[in-house]
């Protein structure tokens, strides 16, 4: 098979695919995307039902109980610092060290980050996450939109601390010898897994079929794996032996509750 590719942030790829259904033209075959807006697209009817055979071998929940797509893997939240600003006594070990004074007006963050606010309170009860997000906004967050960008700020000495970072990203960063590093904290966060799924009037849904299957197999998780993604097949993890056996909480949240959270997160943090 050969096989192009077009690579777009979750949200563009979603309005993009959304106005090519609206417009009947159906030029992609297969897309792989945010749980979140995969969900969309299943609801917004730009989906086609399409069990692999190898979906027998991710968790229950990492599979659209109709057939509408498999996670192919998930991003792992961490908290990121620069270890020639941060003395080893004074790295963060968890979400609550990030409420230290020490850490006010230092720390960055999305400006968007809906799901891990959500998680967290997920994890720890709606008010008791409240409470600690309420606490954090008054250390007077930079925000930066985008983790690419805040890592790179981060590695450059702009920020100390950074809220939340994927740590692959790090990873990536730490490999080209930037002063960076990651912590777990516990929860330790996995986002909604990136689900592959047959787009509704794929123009080559055989092929499109062979490629899903594909990533889906043990050789595509490994290619994942390869790149610091934390692939889904059982049997397989994160590719870091930092994270190996590390329990990983995941939070599934459909389109409305997300916007939900969104605005829940602008009240706390005052972003828009």
């Amino acid at each position: 098979l050969r096989v192009e590719l077009a690579r777009s942030s979750s949200e563009k790829t979603l309005n993009r695919l959304l106005t090519e259904q609206r417009a009947n033209r159906f030029l992609g075959d297969v897309v792989a995307i945010s749980g979140i807006q995969s969900g969309i697209l299943k609801e917004k009817g730009a989906l086609d039902r399409y069990q692999s055979k190898e979906a027998v071998y991710f968790p229950t929940e990492w599979r659209d109980p109709d057939g509408y797509g498999v996670g192919l893997h998930q991003t792992i939240y961490v908290i990121g610092y620069n270890s020639k600003l941060v003395p080893a006594n004074a790295v963060p070990k968890g979400y609550e060290d990030l409420l230290n004074p020490r850490w006010k007006r230092q720390l960055a963050w999305d400006p968007e980050e809906y799901y891990l606010f959500g998680t967290l309170m997920k994890a720890r009860g709606k008010e008791k996450g409240l409470e600690f997000w309420r606490r954090l906004a008054e250390q007077q967050v930079n925000f930066r939109k985008g983790y690419t960008l805040i890592t790179e700020l981060l590695s450059a000495g702009e920020f100390p601390v950074t809220v939340s970072l994927y740590q692959h990203r790090v990873d990536e960063y730490i490999d080209k010898g930037a002063p960076v590093q990651w912590v777990a904290p516990n929860p330790l966060v996995g986002g909604d897994p990136n689900r592959i799924a047959l787009l509704k009037n794929a123009p080559r849904p055989s092929a499109a079929k062979i490629f899903i299957d594909f990533m889906l197999s043990v050789e595509g998780q490994k290619l994942l794996q390869d790149r610091g993604r934390s692939p889904g097949r059982i049997g397989l993890g994160p590719k870091n032996p930092r994270l190996k056996g590390a329990k990983v909480f995941t939070f599934h949240v459909n389109s409305g509750e997300y916007e939900q959270l969104g605005k829940e997160f602008n009240k706390v943090f005052k972003v828009q």
